[in-house]
């Protein structure tokens, strides 16, 4: 080998050298990126991340500057994956209103902010100033209000008691057109389910980051007279809930569709299995929100519907549940399926069946 050719490789192998060990940070770098704190990531917070990421809730707080850049690598990671923890769903598979996935631009904001060294402000607001005497401005803090009613004042507001039913006094049947659950200790609580004791029907479920119900104009459940409200809870805390009903005349009444897929059908080892089960609509039907009964060993569902003329329409895909983390999937815009279709619903896991709540509303007059 010549000495040309030798220095060659040495410098090859030099160059590789550079480009796989990690530069060391410049201590005096210069902040490269318009994106900041107090304003874009503030309100990627403010959508996303201050439900459960707050001081007296279930996961590390996010609220200030100090807090974010911290967990600045952990936040990169998830919302460049697209897939916020803790929701299952995949994206492309149905549009779902308390879906927690960041948007692209969203994305790009809190990469960028992270590349371009995090900047608090554009340099014009000073936090730390050392004079005693300088007016000392707030900073910039993500936040959410958890003390108001978010769907207005409630109709009739109950106590969650930790355990047994709660008696809604009501003297006649009514019809419930919103629903919303204030848990007393957010740190405790992860979801919660609402059913009527007196039908079983499901009310609502509640999660972190999103704890309210509000039904489409003129779709209402029917609570009858005497009726008791049943609170699953999973935590500790009591708190209140919240329901609003509907006095005006007509409109349709919610009902519940059970969708249950039994295995194993198809072996596929010692620890898993294909669990699948499929209804045929009798009559035009609009479908508003799933809830899984995700016991443990599911692994990941799929939700389908198949149309009378042959084609298939996807409507939930997930996997990668967390227990702790139950959701329902709560359509963001209602999904309308013609008579005869068939929803479909196939899950792996190590389970042996799994049970799907649909609510719906039947074109049938008086269904429900």
């Amino acid at each position: 080998m010549s000495f040309r050719r030798a220095a060659s490789v040495t410098l090859a192998i030099a160059a590789s050298a550079v480009a796989l060990f990690p530069r060391v940070a410049d201590p005096h770098e210069t902040v490269n990126t318009t994106v900041l704190f107090d304003r874009e990531i503030v309100r990627v917070l403010n959508s996303h991340c201050v439900m459960c990421h707050v001081d007296g809730g279930p996961s590390f707080p996010l609220e200030t500057y100090e807090q974010t850049w911290l967990e600045r690598r952990r936040i990169s990671a998830a919302v460049i994956s697209r897939h916020m923890p803790p929701w299952p769903a995949l994206s492309g598979y149905g549009r779902f209103k308390n879906e927690n996935v960041v948007t692209l631009r969203e994305s790009q904001f809190v990469v960028s902010w992270m590349e371009g060294l995090g900047p608090r402000n554009s340099g014009n607001v000073f936090t730390n100033t050392s004079d005693p005497n300088a007016p000392k401005p707030q900073p910039v803090r993500a936040k959410t209000d958890f003390t108001t009613w978010r769907l207005g004042k409630p109709d009739v507001v109950k106590e969650v008691p930790a355990s047994g039913a709660i008696d809604l006094s009501l003297t006649s049947d009514r019809r419930l057109r919103a629903f919303e659950y204030k848990p007393a200790d957010r740190r405790s609580v992860h979801a919660a389910v609402f059913t009527i004791k007196e039908t079983g029907q499901w009310i609502a479920s509640w999660t972190p980051w999103y704890g309210v119900v509000e039904l489409p104009r003129g779709l209402s459940y029917r609570v009858p007279a005497g009726a008791h409200l049943v609170a699953s809870i999973q935590g500790t805390s009591g708190g209140e809930v919240g329901l609003l009903f509907d006095s005006t005349p007509g409109g349709q009444t919610v009902f519940d569709l059970i969708v249950e897929a039994r295995g194993p059908s198809t072996s596929l080892g010692a620890s898993s299995s294909r669990l699948h089960g499929e209804t045929t609509l009798g009559e035009d039907t609009t479908l508003l929100a799933l809830r899984p009964d995700l016991i443990k060993g599911i692994a990941s569902i799929e939700v389908s519907a198949r149309m009378p003329d042959g084609g298939t329409q996807v409507l939930l895909f997930a996997k990668d549940f967390q227990p702790e983390w139950p959701t329902p999937f709560v359509f963001a815009e209602p999904v309308k399926l013609r008579r005869g279709a068939i929803i479909a619903i196939t899950a792996y896991g190590s389970a042996m069946a799994l049970k799907t709540t649909i609510s719906v509303v039947s074109s049938r007059p008086g269904r429900g």
